[in-house]
């Protein structure tokens, strides 16, 4: 499952993230420039990252080149707070004014870098050849605190970015983009998937410490399938919003 499941997400993040790149690339003389059209392009190749370390086939290759267990999964944990927080600067960009932007920014990433500095001790102190990062191990307390920082950061982040998505697709709704309203609609609902995802696992591993938890079968393919989700339809509405935005500019300069 897991294998089809994010070989498929990166697949669909490789393309996204050459068309993202390529826009980054051809408006990056304009003087009216954004951080957005950047962390854009960032974020879905470091989405597309992290879904490759995903695929069981490519993490037992690195963990096999590393010597180290568990390598590929803090790889793609990293990905996936770098992805968020990427997203947040992207949509913080383009809905915040110029005199609060900058403070916006920075808190974010600072939130992003807390995150990361709380795992990997986590990570550092707990992993060993006899454990996974997995909801498998949850009896392992290092695991359960670890995937709970990382989950608890998606699932902000992700609520975060359905509110600002759904704002700016009303938006782009009512100014007649319709492109872009949908690709940001989109994009919003694979943001609620990204909370779902984050509530699935956590769910387990909080009714786990609680001692009933629910069937980890059931988790093991809930899970993948709801990241997967919310992977393909993220970067399906991106990519719709962005050309949407540019068939809107083709437009309007035609019509002069």
């Amino acid at each position: 499952m897991d294998g089809l499941v994010f070989g498929l997400c990166a697949l669909i993040g490789l393309a996204g993230t050459v068309l993202s790149a390529r826009e980054a690339w051809r408006q990056r003389d304009r003087s009216d420039y954004r951080v957005a059209r950047f962390t854009r392009a960032v974020a879905i190749g470091i989405c597309t990252l992290g879904v490759t370390l995903a695929v069981p086939a490519v993490e037992d290759m690195i963990e096999s080149a590393t010597g180290m267990n568990n390598a590929a999964k803090l790889g793609a944990h990293i990905c996936a707070v770098v992805w968020c927080g990427s997203l947040q600067l992207m949509l913080v960009d383009w809905s915040y004014n110029h005199e609060v932007l900058k403070a916006s920014l920075f808190a974010r990433a600072a939130l992003a870098a807390c995150v990361l500095l709380a795992m990997l001790p986590l990570f550092v102190s707990t992993t060993d050849e006899t454990v996974e990062f997995t909801t498998e191990y949850a009896t392992v307390p290092g695991v359960t605190v670890y995937l709970m920082v990382y989950l608890g950061y998606v699932a902000i982040t992700c609520g975060e970015i359905a509110f600002l998505c759904t704002g700016m697709a009303l938006v782009a709704r009512r100014g007649g983009h319709a492109w872009s309203a949908r690709g940001l609609a989109l994009s919003s609902i694979s943001a609620v998937l990204g909370v779902a995802y984050a509530a699935s696992k956590g769910s387990y591993l909080v009714t786990h410490y609680l001692g009933h938890p629910w069937p980890l079968r059931y988790e093991e393919v809930v899970s993948p399938l709801l990241a997967g989700l919310a992977v393909i339809s993220l970067i399906t509405g991106l990519t719709m919003a962005m050309v949407g935005r540019r068939l809107a500019s083709r437009v309007a300069v035609s019509a002069t």
